[in-house]
Formats: C-alpha cells, structure tokens, sequence
C-alpha cells in the first residue's frame, strides 16, 4: 500500500511510502501555495480511497 497527493482529484499523483511522510509532504505542499492537498490510500486489492483533505 502507498499514498498519492493531489491538488486536484484529475492531477497527476505525488506517491509517498507512507502515510506520515504523505501529511508532511502535504502540509509543507498547502503552506507553500496556499491550496488543498488531497491524499489518498492506494491498495491494489480495494483501489483509491480519499484518506485527508489537507490545506
């Protein structure tokens, strides 16, 4: 299992190991540009899931 950020659902992906370095990368992401960041859980088993709504 792996992490993706997104500005935007159709964006393209950020892949993060986990999802602590996920919710930095993404706090670092909306400070800097001052938008959301969304992070999703991504299993090959039960695909996609919207995990956080960062920003």
């Amino acid at each position: 299992m792996f992490y993706e950020l997104r500005d935007h659902p159709d964006d393209l992906p950020i892949l993060c190991e986990s999802l602590a370095e996920a919710r930095k990368r993404a706090r670092a992401r909306a400070a800097r540009f001052g938008i959301s960041v969304l992070i999703y859980e991504m299993d090959p088993f039960t695909g996609e899931r919207l995990v956080e709504d960062v920003g």
